[in-house]
């Protein structure tokens, strides 16, 4: 198929014409087209900027330029009043709105820059903004103070605010804005009294998952829950914690032997869910020779010690390792060389995933490598990404960037690697603050 009609075939929303299109050129065109698109909404903010300035809306009898791109434009109130909010910050701030202009930085990007933006940090935020992901930017400048926002020294009342708002659609949404401290405890009760209420609802012949499932999903749980703590139905109780029986032949944790018998509370299952199971969990294994006699019930070396545990969690900033997650939740200590097949429970042999990247590592063909530098994911095509062991809070929270010789939108998806935001926002706020005491350039540094 030649260029020409390649390229006939990237233009046409026709779903089967576009099955025809190898994957790589319509990654290459999305993204491409992603970072035309943030430079054509720079453009459109910028003139949204001098439409305000000129109050073109108010002979309209519109209330604001953002009631008037209500609607004119079709732009919710919300996502108007933002629009009309970076319009400004980018006539303001010049290394911002030349990214921007660049395709070098997606909207969402700019957005949340713009929030904490200052002349001091504005170099600093732009680099930031070019490596990060948008969800890591997002909870870095989340962490950064607002120069806009009341001091909460002088009024305490911005710490707290209760809203109710109805979708218009039989629901309703409750936002409760509180300081983290009292924000973290009422979350932590709330997941806590909803394991409880999981775990009265489960039958012996049932799954904590199907469970779940049975009872409306993870979400209306904890909202369900949420919901009968505030109005006093129920009290917040410690979450308990479940052990599971697991059986499996020795060759079914080597994996030598793909039809080696394993069970999980007395269920056949995948030797591969054996894997994982006995890589970190609450479990007692009993493991079984070829003869049937035990070889073992929880021998302590295959459970990681707490301290351990510790110091990985602190080497990996207490996130998923695999490329492009960030989750914090529900880690596991995974055993780069399984412990059935020799690998030692080290710090060296240990890393961290998530309950759903451990899945993918031991049920879904991923393996992983262990390097000089980080850690070498193998997908189960062969293709290699090497995620950096994270730097410790001693050192440059993020490397250099790189030149983006392609021209494409390289830039907007950020490096890839799990990000520290609680330092990376220390680290802004400490410069911001010595930029504002005394003039001249710093790069990030630490105490």
């Amino acid at each position: 198929m030649d260029i020409v009609t390649n390229n006939e075939m990237l233009l046409s929303v026709d779903q089967e014409l576009l099955a025809e299109v190898p994957l790589e050129r319509l990654e290459a065109e999305i993204t491409g087209f992603a970072s035309r698109l943030a430079s054509a909404t720079c453009t459109w903010l910028l003139w949204i900027a001098a439409y305000d300035r000129r109050g073109g809306w108010a002979s309209w009898q519109a209330k604001s330029c953002a009631h008037w791109l209500n609607w004119q434009c079709g732009v919710a109130p919300r996502t108007a009043r933002e629009h009309v909010f970076v319009a400004h910050k980018l006539v303001e701030f010049s290394a911002i709105r030349q990214a921007f202009a660049n395709g070098e930085l997606s909207y969402s990007k700019v957005r949340a820059v713009c929030r904490v933006v200052e002349p001091v940090n504005e170099d600093d935020l732009v680099e930031m903004a070019k490596l990060t992901t948008a969800a890591q930017l997002e909870r870095i400048c989340g962490k950064m103070p607002d120069p806009n926002a009341p001091d909460p020294a002088q009024d305490e009342s911005v710490l707290w605010d209760f809203k109710f708002s109805s979708n218009c659609d039989g629901t309703a949404t409750i936002t409760i804005t509180a300081p983290i401290s009292e924000a973290s405890t009422a979350r932590a009760a709330v997941h806590a009294k909803t394991s409880e209420v999981i775990e009265r609802n489960q039958t012996d012949d049932e799954t904590k998952t199907d469970t779940i499932d049975r009872l409306g999903g993870m979400k209306q749980l904890r909202a369900d829950t949420a919901l009968a703590m505030i109005s006093g139905e129920v009290d917040a109780v410690e979450e308990p914690q479940a052990s599971v029986m697991v059986v499996a032949d020795i060759e079914a944790l080597t994996g030598t032997d793909e039809k080696a018998e394993s069970t999980v509370d007395h269920q056949r299952v995948d030797p591969a869910v054996v894997q994982r199971l006995s890589c970190d969990s609450i479990v007692e294994a009993a493991v079984q020779g070829n003869d049937g006699t035990e070889l073992g019930i929880g021998r302590a070396s295959r459970i990681v010690p707490r301290r351990i545990r510790r110091l990985m969690l602190r080497r990996d900033h207490g996130m998923c390792q695999f490329p492009g997650c960030e989750a914090i939740h529900r880690l596991h200590a995974h055993h780069v060389i399984h412990w059935a097949k020799g690998g030692e429970t080290e710090l060296a042999n240990l890393i961290s995933l998530c309950h759903f990247h451990h899945h993918s590592v031991h049920e879904g063909g991923w393996t992983i490598n262990a390097k000089a530098t980080g850690w070498s994911f193998i997908d189960p095509s062969g293709n290699h990404t090497v995620v950096p062991v994270l730097r410790l809070p001693t050192t440059k929270p993020l490397a250099k960037s790189i030149a983006n010789k392609s021209g494409t939108a390289v830039p907007l998806s950020g490096l890839g690697e799990p990000c520290n935001a609680n330092y990376v926002a220390d680290i802004l706020i400490s410069n911001t603050a010595l930029r504002n005491a005394r003039s001249g350039d710093l790069q990030f540094e630490a105490d």
